[in-house]
């Protein structure tokens, strides 16, 4: 089935595949409007506090965090007090929790994060792959393995780079590193070859990244993940 592929043996996930994400998106805004949902834009939540059992949320504009380096109070423009709140902010959802006074610390999960970069297969005119490939899952992540994307384009990544050091205000503002440096591709060659031996040198374009929230740090066991 994979001609390119080395292995001994490898499971079969037929249902396996990608989605356009963008377009799914579209759609669920779409189908959350249409029952009676409704989105405010370039605003955010920026703490809260529990009074009397129930929780407010305090709200402000986006653009007024571009400048905040964490030395002065955000004030609320607005104060909201919803019957549900869902923590949804992405890498920032911990340290917002951290803003909210009253809610206690022991149910804040802590904050481990890891960089995965990927790297594009340049110089082929035929697509090596016709499957999602996975190598064995490594210390924090699943592998370097192969991903196709909606043009054919063969994507190989992520790997786990542990970011230490990320303070309350950075987490909070995103101010993660994005960047993918070519270097970096000397560590991929060996990982892609272990399974697709006939990787050229010089194939390797910088992709993208992405940052990863991880429930466990550099080194715990994934039979030890907190629940």
């Amino acid at each position: 089935m994979e001609p390119e592929l080395r292995c001994l043996k490898a499971l079969l996930s037929p249902v396996s595949g990608i989605v356009d994400t963008h377009s799914l998106m579209l759609s669920l805004v779409g189908e959350a409007e249409n029952h009676g949902a409704t989105f405010s834009y370039n605003t955010t939540v920026i703490g809260g506090h529990i009074e009397e059992n129930r929780l407010s949320l305090h709200i402000s504009e986006t653009k007024h965090l571009e400048n905040w380096n964490g030395k002065f109070p955000l004030q609320p423009e607005m104060v909201l007090i919803p019957k549900l709140v869902v923590n949804s902010a992405g890498l920032s959802a911990p340290v917002l929790a951290k803003r909210f006074d009253g809610l206690r610390s022991a149910v804040i999960p802590p904050t481990y994060y890891a960089r995965g970069c990927y790297f594009t297969l340049s110089n082929t005119t035929i697509c090596p792959f016709k499957h999602l490939i996975y190598p064995i899952p490594e210390d924090g992540g699943l592998g370097v393995h192969v991903t196709l994307d909606l043009n054919g384009q063969v994507k190989f990544g992520p790997n786990v780079e542990w970011i230490d050091g990320i303070d309350d205000v950075s987490s909070f503002l995103n101010k993660f590193d994005y960047s993918v440096c070519t270097n970096r591709a000397k560590l991929f060659y060996p990982e892609i070859r272990k399974y697709y031996p006939n990787l050229k040198d010089g194939s390797l374009d910088p992709g993208y990244a992405g940052i990863r929230p991880k429930l466990s740090g550099r080194g715990h066991s994934w039979d030890n993940w907190p629940c």
